[in-house]
């Protein structure tokens, strides 16, 4: 009897169990409304945390491109710099060099023309205005020569020359007199002989060396 009892006990005790487990079953099949909605709230913030750190790839990919170029257009920028240095600049300082000697040049001869025009107007003693329309004149006519030679052979031009010089003195004389025109080519000829002439009235020489022939 007491056999039948225990086995009565362990076949109920295997029937709770077997329930047990059925009901667990049942409810794990079926999880609650919140269970779902937390369980949907957690994909989406995976989902979201994966696109947000794609995004942040992508632009620490970006931003490292970025200084990648930058940095390489430094390095041209200084190549560049450099290479300027050495020869654009020496380029420009030539360029200045040549400037400054072409304005030296210039302010030499001006300033030769106008020691020769203040000594042979003294010397001639010219006034004021005979003066100032001598310096026109041979101003007027130095161009004319100075167009004349362009790209030529003073020694080519002697004659042409010559003719210049004529109508040159010729003016002059109707502004000062015949006298007073040879007293400037004499006085002009000293002083070329001792200082020089300036470089724009060099012709007069060459021109003046047909009439001696």
């Amino acid at each position: 009897m007491k056999k039948i009892i225990l086995i009565c006990v362990a076949a109920l005790s295997i029937f709770a169990a077997d329930a047990q487990v059925k009901k667990s079953g049942k409810k794990a099949k079926k999880p609650t409304k919140k269970a779902i909605a937390k369980a949907k709230y957690t994909k989406q913030e995976e989902t979201k945390s994966l696109a947000r750190r794609a995004q942040l790839d992508s632009l620490m990919s970006t931003d490292s491109l970025r200084r990648q170029g930058d940095s390489l257009a430094d390095v041209q920028k200084e190549n560049d710099r450099i290479v300027y240095k050495q020869t654009g600049l020496k380029a420009i300082d030539s360029i200045n060099k040549d400037t400054y000697a072409a304005m030296l040049k210039q302010r030499t001869n001006t300033d030769k023309n106008q020691k020769l025009s203040e000594d042979l107007s003294k010397e001639a003693n010219l006034s004021l205005y005979e003066s100032t329309q001598v310096d026109f004149i041979n101003q007027q006519y130095n161009e004319k020569a100075k167009t004349l030679l362009q790209g030529s052979d003073p020694s080519l031009k002697k004659t042409e020359l010559a003719v210049l010089n004529d109508e040159r003195r010729s003016k002059i004389k109707t502004i000062v007199g015949k006298g007073k025109e040879r007293r400037l080519e004499k006085e002009r000829k000293n002083y070329i002989q001792k200082n020089g002439a300036p470089d724009d009235a060099q012709w007069v020489d060459i021109a003046e060396s047909v009439t001696k022939q």
